[in-house]
């Protein structure tokens, strides 16, 4: 889902995490595809049509945590965010053009990873929370080196290219 959501904001410039897209037929026509779905799941076909709605800030939609624990929420909220940053790598890699908007998106993601990273220097508990909270501490952290590396990367290729030829990637 991570690569599907950045190929609607190259097309459209709605962050994933604020796109509400529905249409596929699992789990249903009305149902939105959550940030953690199963692409592969949904019931994808030709010519299908989809809607997408640009959520508020604040309603954006949570991925499924394996428990209502507290813990496992932002847990979930940690390992989409991975997700979308390698998306991004991913397509870089695959020789998709830097643009301003993947700068964009790249340092609104490193604001959403530290975000979390509070998030999960609130958590409290036992030996058990305190275990899952370190490991959730080294997870956001090689995230947010990711995301560094990857904001690093794509301001200098904007740097270096004249700004009459920066192609929007999502019209090219």
């Amino acid at each position: 889902v991570a690569e599907f959501g950045l190929q609607v904001f190259l097309a459209t410039g709605v962050i994933p995490s604020r796109q509400k897209i529905i249409g596929f037929e699992k789990p249903g026509p009305a149902a939105p595809l959550m940030p953690d779905g199963d692409l592969s799941k949904a019931g994808m076909f030709e010519n299908m049509q989809l809607s997408m709605t640009q959520l508020n800030i604040g309603q954006e939609l949570e991925p499924r945590p394996l428990t209502p624990h507290f813990v496992d929420r932002i847990g979930a909220n940690v390992r989409v965010l991975g997700e979308r940053v390698g998306a991004i790598e991913q397509y870089l890699e695959a020789g998709g053009q830097p643009t301003e908007k993947l700068h964009k998106l790249s340092m609104y993601m490193g604001e959403a990873g530290m975000k979390l990273m509070l998030k999960v220097d609130e958590i409290e508990g036992d030996d058990n929370v305190r275990a899952m909270r370190k490991a959730l501490v080294g997870q956001s952290n090689q995230i947010l080196d990711r995301i560094e590396k990857l904001k690093a990367r794509l301001k200098a290729a904007v740097e270096a290219m004249p700004p009459s030829h920066e192609v929007d990637a999502g019209h090219a």
